[in-house]
This record gives C-alpha cells, structure tokens and sequence, in this order.
C-alpha cells in the first residue's frame, strides 16, 4: 500500500511538473518546499522528512527559507516570486498549535490548495511523524486535483498577467485522516546475514548463513520464515575420537516492534520450528567411527536492534536463544563428549531488503 502512494505520488507531481516545463522533462522535476521564518522544530523536522520522501522518488527539491514570519499567503507568494516554475510546498503550524496547514501552489495556473492537518490529541513525541506521514497523503491528492484541474483549463497567453490565485481549503474529517505509525515502506522484506551458533559448555560455535523472509502485516508486528545453516562444522575430541558436528534449522517466529517509529528500534521475537544435526565420527582402532543424524523440536526467542540506514534498507543485530527436544548429543562408546541447544545461543548480523 505505501508502495502504491509513493508511486502514485511520484507520477501526479512529474506529470504537474511537466506539463507546466515541458522543455525541462528529461531532467528531474524541480520542487521547492517552503519553510516558514522562524517556523516551529516540528515543522522543520516534518519538511525534511517530506523532503527525503520526494528525493527518493527521484525529484530535486530545494528547501527555501521564508525572510519573514509572516502569514501563509503572503509567504508562499514571495517564494513563488524566487521558485520561478518549480512546484510549491508548504507546511504552517497554527497559531493553536493543534493544527498545521499544508500548502500547495501549481506553477502553471497559480491555483493555491489549502489542506489542514489536525493533530489534537496526539502525543508529543509523535506530532513530527504524524505531520510528515498526514502531509503526503495530503500532498498526493492535492497533487492530483492540481493536475486534474491544469488539463481542463487551457495554458495561459505568455504576455497575459498571471490569473488570480484561487484558494480552495478543505478541511478533511479528523475520522477520516490516516494514522501510520509504521516507517517500513513494504509488508514484505528478504533478510540475510551470518550468525554465530554456539552451545555453552557443550559443541563449539559455528558460523552459519542467516536467511529470513519477512511479512509485516500490522506496523508493530511481523511474521519471519527463517533458516540458519550451510555454516563450518565444530570439531568435538573424545577419548576414543572426533567428530564434526553440522548444525542447521528453521523456524516460524512472530515479532514485536513496541516503538516502530524509532529509527533505531529494539525487537523482540519468539519462534517453534526443528533442529537438524549430522555427526560424522572419527575412532581410533579397535573403534569405527560412524555417521548419524538426528531432528528436534527446536523453540526460540530472541532480542535485537534495527536501524533503518535508507529508505528500504535496514540493518539488524540479533541474539537468539534456541532449545532442542531431544537435545543432541555426540558420545564416543559410552562416553558423552559434548550436548547442544541446551541452550544452543545465535548472534547474527544482517542486512534487511523491504520490497
């Protein structure tokens, strides 16, 4: 869905801008946000992350300073003034403080949009994330009303003063408003890493290949499909011998975000799945070393931190704790050398894709 509305978003404003430059359409498409003299540190923060919104979709946008504090109408017609026939953006807190106005100026007509974004009610921690997310729904709808209204109405005469602005504010239902809470651009994502697999006091660690495939329905929450192994295989010594042990499993976890808008966010997941272990033993004469294997019921859990690097990548440190039923144990005649999963604890490190 959020790929759908940037995609959306990215097509009303290149075919705005291009109807209103049609010399410049080989080059990206210029956009100008306007941030208002002394504007509040909400609505600084919100234009920036508008700004990478509209930068990762492929537009040059400039960020111009207002000179003054003055009211929105007069602000955005200064910076029309110094755009030239670049789009306008702009975001004005109320004097409230309960609400904030998005403007939206066409260069080709000079028809003004006006939508306001209310914010009573929300927690102050979120008012900047709730400004940006509202805005470009917002920006997207006014974006396309402006495109629907310059391809009815006919390009003006070059020598001809520029009509007057008309204004038209709707003022959308706060029922009706979204509330996104979640920054990941996709329900799906593909993950993969390494990880280190090691049992205490029992077989040594491993390195292994971390893979997972990810499902995120609902912001907080996410579904993972993940699989460790094709890694090195410890060596366990005996008195009779050794043996290398080969580890692999998968799993099906469930996973917690509690604070999705961080960008540096702790998680935390339980998961079921099977445990596979092959020992391949070596004996001293008059022993024979032989080759066995064996499958557990393996549960887990796990806590880690992801950080969102760009838009639909993200890095991701895990510690993980795994129990197997049975818990495998390599023995040399009758003596036991070494157990695992008892607990068995991973670490991995891996690089997140959101489709």
């Amino acid at each position: 869905m959020r790929l759908a509305r940037a995609q959306a978003l990215a097509g009303a404003l290149a075919l705005l801008l291009c109807a209103a430059s049609p010399a410049a359409s080989g080059e990206p498409a210029r956009v100008v946000l306007v941030r208002p003299g002394a504007a509040d540190p909400s609505i600084s923060e919100a234009l920036i992350r508008i700004r990478g919104e509209l930068v990762a979709d492929g537009f040059d946008v400039e960020v111009l300073d207002a000179q003054s504090a003055s009211a929105p109408r007069p602000t955005m017609d200064d910076a029309g003034q110094q755009a030239g026939s670049a789009a306008l953006i702009g975001l004005f807190l109320a004097p409230d403080g309960q609400a904030a106005e998005l403007w939206v100026v066409d260069p080709r007509t000079h028809e003004t949009l006006v939508r306001r974004i209310d914010t009573r009610g929300e927690a102050r921690e979120h008012i900047v994330e709730v400004l940006a997310v509202r805005a470009v729904e917002l920006l997207r709808a006014s974006l396309l009303e402006l495109l629907m209204s310059s391809q009815r109405a006919p390009a003006p005469a070059p020598a001809a003063a520029p009509p007057p602005s008309k204004v038209s504010e709707q003022v959308p239902r706060q029922a009706e408003q979204p509330r996104v809470h979640a920054s990941r651009r996709s329900t799906w994502g593909v993950e993969l890493g390494g990880g280190l697999l090691a049992s205490p006091g029992g077989i040594g660690p491993a390195l292994l290949l971390v893979a997972r495939l990810r499902f995120a329905p609902i912001g907080p929450l996410e579904a993972r499909l993940s699989f460790a192994g094709l890694g090195t295989a410890p060596r366990v010594v005996g008195p009779q011998g050794s043996a290398t042990v080969q580890q692999r499993f998968g799993l099906v976890e469930l996973a917690a975000l509690p604070w999705p808008e961080l960008r540096l966010r702790p998680r935390f997941s339980v998961g079921l799945g099977a445990l596979h272990v092959a020992v391949d033993g070596e004996a001293s004469w008059p022993y024979r070393g032989v080759h066995s294997a064996q499958w557990a019921f393996a549960a887990d859990a796990g806590a880690g931190v992801e950080l969102g690097i760009v838009r639909r990548l993200h890095v991701v440190a895990e510690a993980h704790a795994l129990v197997a039923h049975p818990y495998p144990v390599v023995r040399f005649v009758e003596t036991e050398a070494a157990r695992g999963a008892r607990p068995a604890l991973l670490g991995s490190l891996s690089l997140v894709g959101w489709l």
